[in-house]
């Protein structure tokens, strides 16, 4: 997770009024190599069988599967000049 993504999370929880247990709730449709939708939302606390990415206390809710299509990417964010916020995963540089 960019510290950016980390920034974002926070920003969308705090404004959401989540508490601390909560955090973003990722879901992925397929491969990311072959462009499948990210799901993103914010969830009050991780579904059942979700698995748990911390980072300093801002909180990545994954479905197992996600997880394992995931595990070698990094969530970051871009803000839009709207202030709407856009998570990309790619890989490592």
């Amino acid at each position: 997770m960019t510290e950016s993504a980390t920034e974002a999370i926070n920003q969308l929880t705090a404004a959401q009024d989540v508490q601390r247990e909560g955090g973003l709730r990722m879901t992925l449709d397929g491969l990311p190599e072959d462009g499948a939708a990210l799901c993103v939302e914010i969830a009050a606390h991780p579904a059942p069988g979700d698995d748990i990415i911390d980072a300093a206390g801002t909180q990545v809710f994954l479905a197992r599967e996600t997880r394992v299509r995931l595990a070698d990417k990094v969530l970051d964010a871009r803000k839009d000049i709207d202030g709407h916020f856009t998570f990309l995963v790619a890989s490592p540089h």
